[in-house]
């Protein structure tokens, strides 16, 4: 029988009088009215529940989370973690005058040298130290915001001065855009403008902001740049005001199949540049076929030409059609010259009008992407 918990103390209570007391018939239990028989009953027991898996675990639950609430109000309340910071094997000068903490690393370097390269440094050693500040081994502790690779990179810029020779013109892209990331952006921050110019001069040697540059470009052994590479570095130049060199890379950026700018890989370009290098890719198309490949759509002989043949001749406009097939590059110097079937006279006029239609496309090529002319791109860089 199973007894209800508050019940047990009324039986106990009066547990002589239900010993004298004689059991009632069946007779007179049955002649009770029904409602009292089941308001006694209730008083005395209940009827015992079917033991269920269901009840089993609800059972338990209450049981788990009665202990596990009495555990938890039981625990400590969590130490928060110190983490005590680490000072730079490679710069941490015995006779440094500043501390500089950089995430959770510690540099001791020259408040003379990085004055000396930095006007933001110069300012900031120059305001007086409220008492209270930060002091190590008689050093204020300053604290920067910056990343501690970053920050690496930059000291070794300034107090090594070698530095630069890991990486020349002749670096890929990808090697160059390691090594002069962080330097880029905090000689940007910092204002360590031959820092900053150095890693520019890197940059413009891959993507050239002039039509010289890319003339000597394309005659060097060809580097085929990656997408990714090419994003990254538009990210990196956009971030830093290095706009000389945008033109170029949307244009090689646009030379890649539509699907890989409907991909949104880590490091890519935002949506909206992605739009403004497939607006771009049409009308370079458009420039190929208006500027600097006319001379194949539309051949005219040379004023000096002397030999019918070119006046009837087919050669350059299906050249133009073969052209088409490849995709919009009207910076590329065409080289089938000699399979025009023309005259040498109308060979040199051609190239002359291919060489003039390819100066134009550069000159307007800030437009196509919609970014300023090179004269204003050059202007708010160097601001």
């Amino acid at each position: 029988m199973f007894i209800r918990h508050e019940d047990n103390k009324a039986i106990a209570g009066s547990s002589n009088t239900s010993a004298t007391a004689a059991p009632s018939s069946p007779a007179s239990s049955s002649n009770q009215h029904p409602s009292r028989a089941m308001q006694e009953g209730s008083h005395r027991y209940s009827e015992p529940r079917p033991t269920t898996m269901w009840s089993m675990m609800s059972d338990l639950s209450l049981c788990n989370t009665s202990r596990d609430e009495t555990f938890a109000m039981e625990l400590p309340p969590p130490t928060p973690t110190v983490t005590v910071p680490t000072r730079d094997s490679q710069f941490w000068l015995y006779d440094g005058s500043i501390i500089l903490h950089v995430e959770n690393t510690l540099f001791r370097v020259h408040q003379t040298i990085l004055a000396n390269h930095s006007d933001v440094f110069k300012d900031l050693f120059m305001i007086p130290q409220p008492d209270g500040e930060d002091m190590m081994e008689g050093c204020h502790v300053v604290h920067l915001h910056d990343k501690v690779d970053d920050f690496t990179d930059l000291l070794r810029a300034v107090y090594v001065p070698d530095h630069f020779d890991a990486v020349t013109h002749d670096s890929t892209l990808e090697s160059i855009l390691s090594f002069i990331g962080g330097i880029l952006r905090l000689s940007t921050k910092y204002m360590i403008r031959y820092l900053r110019q150095r890693c520019i001069s890197l940059l413009l040697a891959k993507l050239p902001n002039t039509f010289l540059g890319y003339e000597a470009k394309s005659l060097s052994p060809h580097e085929r740049f990656r997408s990714d590479t090419l994003m990254r570095a538009i990210n990196l130049a956009k971030d830093n005001d290095v706009l000389e060199v945008l033109p170029y890379a949307y244009y090689c950026l646009s030379r890649f199949p539509h699907k890989r700018f409907l991909k949104d890989r880590p490091g890519d370009i935002s949506w909206r540049d992605k739009m403004i290098v497939l607006i771009g890719r049409e009308r370079l198309q458009w420039a190929q076929m208006s500027l600097s490949h006319k001379f194949l759509l539309v051949f005219q002989r040379a004023p000096t030409c002397q030999s019918p043949l070119c006046a009837h001749t087919r050669s350059p406009h299906a050249e133009w059609h073969e052209i088409e097939k490849g995709g919009a590059h009207p910076l590329k110097a065409y080289e089938g010259w000699n399979g025009l079937n023309i005259c040498s006279a109308c060979v040199e006029y051609s190239q002359v009008r291919h060489l003039e239609g390819r100066k134009e496309v550069w000159r307007l090529m800030p437009t196509w992407f919609e970014l300023p002319s090179w004269e204003d791109l050059k202007t708010i860089q160097n601001s």
